[in-house]
């Protein structure tokens, strides 16, 4: 039977000044290697504030340093860059293809892609998404790495369960269900974990699992850093960033395979950060032929 769970794997990190300051939605939202690129044509002849279709062989051409995003301020002074093609993309946001001789950014902007068909009729193609969310390159070991890492640990299967026929329960009461999450503590291998879930009003059977002591979150770290390479892409987003040095205080896996919330609540983990507390999100298993599963609040139309 085909399993339809979403698993993610998520680190919270911080400007190692800012981590326990008093902490708007910043993510990263990271995505795999880039598809087989092409070579990118000159697109000069592009209007400035628009999303310009190249070939066929290659999706539109956006700029990230246009009027549109006067108002933003980091990393609006990155190279051009190519979407994925049309007949491959999926989404509402630009996935950016670096052609041969460029080098290619390891984070970049979320753009919203031009969904018009004529560029005369743009409906914002090419502004950025929102100030503090970006798009990271994952190192190639990092995805296996975390997928074995839970696979051999028994993790996965216990997200199967906890999303199908043994979900946690909820608070027992209507005002604490509303306000808290519930959990259940869990060893896996040598290490304890600790499992929740969601408020029953969040009408979704998201469960996630992060590390319950020191020992079981350094044992994560190792495996994201060692086996994984993520400390590879770190300094280069620090020094994007701007910030002075990082610290991952919180770290876990994440599953949900329904939701029955309609649209859906924004959540957002921190605010008011000024850009120095992140979510980075890494997805380890997907559902094919389904719509995109991360939904971005912009911040100017909402």
């Amino acid at each position: 039977m085909k399993c339809n769970v979403l698993l993610y794997a998520l680190t919270a990190i911080a400007s190692a000044s800012a981590a326990g300051n008093d902490a708007t939605a910043e993510s990263f939202a990271s995505s795999s290697a880039a598809p087989n690129q092409h070579e990118a044509k000159d697109a000069s002849s592009c209007s400035d504030d628009q999303a310009c279709s190249d070939d066929i062989s290659s999706g539109p051409y956006y700029c990230v340093d246009t009027s549109i995003n006067s108002e933003y301020e980091i990393l609006t002074n990155q190279d051009c860059f190519h979407d994925t093609p049309a007949h491959k993309s999926i989404g509402d946001f630009v996935i950016p293809i670096v052609p041969p001789g460029q080098k290619k950014n390891i984070i970049t902007p979320i753009l919203w892609r031009d969904t018009s068909s004529t560029v005369d009729n743009n409906n914002h193609g090419g502004k950025i998404v929102s100030q503090y969310a970006f798009q990271i390159t994952l190192p190639p070991n990092l995805v296996p790495a975390l997928l074995n890492y839970t696979s051999e640990l028994g993790i996965i299967d216990k997200f199967r369960q906890f999303t199908t026929s043994s979900p946690i329960p909820h608070a027992t009461t209507a005002e604490d269900d509303d306000n808290n999450h519930t959990g259940q503590f869990h060893t896996f291998g040598k290490h304890r974990w600790y499992a929740q879930r969601p408020a029953q009003k969040w009408d979704s059977n998201m469960h996630w699992i992060s590390p319950a002591d020191e020992t079981t979150h350094e044992e994560y770290l190792r495996v994201l850093f060692e086996e994984g390479g993520f400390g590879d892409i770190l300094g280069e987003i620090g020094e994007a960033l701007e910030l002075d040095g990082l610290v991952a205080y919180h770290l876990t896996f994440l599953a949900v395979s329904s939701s029955n919330s309609g649209g859906g609540y924004t959540h957002h983990d921190t605010t008011a950060t000024g850009g120095r507390v992140y979510n980075v999100i890494i997805p380890l298993l997907l559902e094919d032929d389904v719509d995109p599963e991360l939904i971005l609040v912009d911040d100017v139309s909402g």
